[in-house]
């Protein structure tokens, strides 16, 4: 182990990259950081970050990175997908620490970790099972951020609605999305045109949060 320490330092964002890959990526990367200083500057590179699976980490454990510096919240302002799709849906459940880092900090309205990014990520990357969970929280936010009149206006609630719907009703009777018969070659052609309906409805929500909530016109 003492001479491989001594590989260059290519060699090493190498290995913490398959590292931050992996299934257990994130708890495991915080293990390895945690061997010595060296390891733990390899593992704040921001490339490194980018790439850090959240997969086994759930809203549980967000007590172990309940600080600004903590790996959620680096690997969300290196644009972590994952990472700022969980602070996305701890912002939708009222987190306070969460709301309290971020706004105490005096985000800029369209930062990498302002609130409007955030969720919009966890609408855009969140799995369809913590999706159809959210109508509620969704409808909270939008609601907070353009008040009745508008959010009912913006057509938000009626798509967060039939979106959030769509992907219960796939929890309850678990369907594929298309369905093509080997013979219909009209109907596989059909198929490929269209984008499956689950990413239908999530692109149609994303392009309203932008056109009201992205674009801040009404915030």
């Amino acid at each position: 182990m003492a001479a491989s320490y001594y590989l260059p330092d290519d060699i090493w964002s190498f290995i913490i990259t398959l590292l931050a890959t992996s299934a257990n990526g994130a708890t495991d990367l915080v293990r390895f950081a945690a061997t010595c200083r060296k390891f733990n500057s390899l593992c704040r590179d921001t490339e490194v970050l980018k790439l850090v699976n959240f997969q086994r980490i759930s809203v549980n454990d967000y007590g172990a990175h309940c600080h600004r510096e903590g790996l959620l919240f680096l690997c969300a302002r290196a644009e972590n997908p994952a990472a700022q799709s969980m602070l996305g849906k701890a912002l939708l459940q009222n987190d306070i620490f969460f709301w309290r880092v971020i706004l105490e900090h005096d985000e800029p309205l369209d930062g990498v970790l302002s609130h409007r990014r955030l969720v919009r990520s966890f609408i855009s990357d969140a799995s369809d099972d913590d999706i159809s969970t959210m109508r509620m929280p969704l409808y909270s936010y939008v609601i907070a951020v353009l008040d009745d009149r508008w959010a009912c206006y913006s057509g938000l609630l009626l798509t967060i609605a039939n979106m959030c719907s769509y992907y219960l009703e796939k929890r309850v009777n678990p369907v594929d999305d298309v369905f093509v018969s080997p013979l219909d070659r009209v109907n596989r052609a059909l198929a490929v045109l269209k984008p499956p309906p689950s990413r239908a409805h999530r692109g149609q929500l994303l392009r309203l949060y932008d056109e009201w909530i992205w674009a801040g016109d009404h915030i």
